[in-house]
């Protein structure tokens, strides 16, 4: 599914270099999410990378995993494969590729339209943040842990893309914020002892293995703690709440987004 985050034809192949290991393991092998009644994503990567042999390399010496991957690509026949098919496949691929696309170009990131639109008062209105610790669990850019910032007494932003957490450490330093501590971690494996949160919160990220996520995001909140949920604005109408969550025992909030999408929120109380 697109999003339309980017133009793929502003990109090439390069991007990747800017990719941390777990994307170039995630990427680097059949997808099942590619449109395969229409195009092969390994004929594509084939012929996206057939211009880049040094992003190929970089790809095995960042991820040695991907290496099996990496050969049958190799393998694959691009010869006489012009320069237009060539590029055809690169947009093919970038477009496919795009929530990583916009993780290697944070400014890009922020003109999303979940973040640009969206107000920090959605997070208010969720939980009382004040003189709290919290948590944001996959940060981004950044927009619910500056938003948390500015009302709660420590804020730790958990994020395992190199180049999103360099682009908050370098709005911290640009803005003199004195209470963001940004780190590497993903919703699987917080970096954190038990029961160290008042709040966690997370954006866009619960969702892959929900309860697995869950239990990790529990594990760090206090006893008599808050979990939140709080999504950016965007255009899609959704219909009813994630039911995964509401099973789970989450609260859900509901509301027009500025984007004109409804949108929905979630919070739960952790009783440990």
């Amino acid at each position: 599914m697109s999003f339309n985050w980017i133009n793929a034809e502003d990109y090439s192949m390069d991007t990747l270099l800017l990719f941390d290991r777990w994307v170039i393991r995630y990427i680097m092998n059949e997808n099942k999410w590619y449109d395969s009644e229409t195009r092969s994503y390994k004929t594509d990567m084939a012929r996206a990378l057939s211009r880049y042999p040094y992003v190929k390399a970089f790809c095995v010496k960042k991820a040695p995993e991907c290496e099996g991957f990496v050969k049958e690509i190799n393998a694959v026949d691009v010869s006489g494969l012009s320069e237009s098919e060539a590029r055809a496949a690169e947009t093919a691929v970038l477009s496919a590729l795009e929530t990583f696309v916009v993780y290697a170009y944070p400014s890009v990131m922020e003109q999303v339209n979940y973040i640009r639109c969206w107000n920090p008062q959605r997070l208010y209105d969720l939980a009382d943040l004040e003189g709290k610790l919290v948590l944001d669990v996959g940060a981004g850019t950044g927009r619910l842990a500056f938003a948390a910032a500015k009302r709660a007494r420590r804020v730790y932003a958990s994020e395992p893309c190199d180049m999103l957490r360099e682009y908050m450490r370098d709005k911290i330093r640009q803005n003199g914020i004195g209470n963001v501590k940004v780190l590497d971690g993903e919703v699987l494996n917080l970096p954190f002892e038990d029961s160290t949160f008042d709040i966690v919160m997370s954006g866009h990220v619960v969702g892959d293995f929900y309860d697995k996520e869950i239990a990790e995001i529990t594990r760090v909140t206090k006893n008599g703690g808050l979990i939140v949920c709080c999504n950016g604005d965007d255009e899609f109408r959704r219909e009813a709440p994630n039911k995964e969550l509401i099973d789970r025992g989450f609260e859900f909030f509901c509301y027009e987004s500025s984007a004109g999408g409804i949108t929905y929120n979630y919070t739960k109380k952790v009783i440990k």
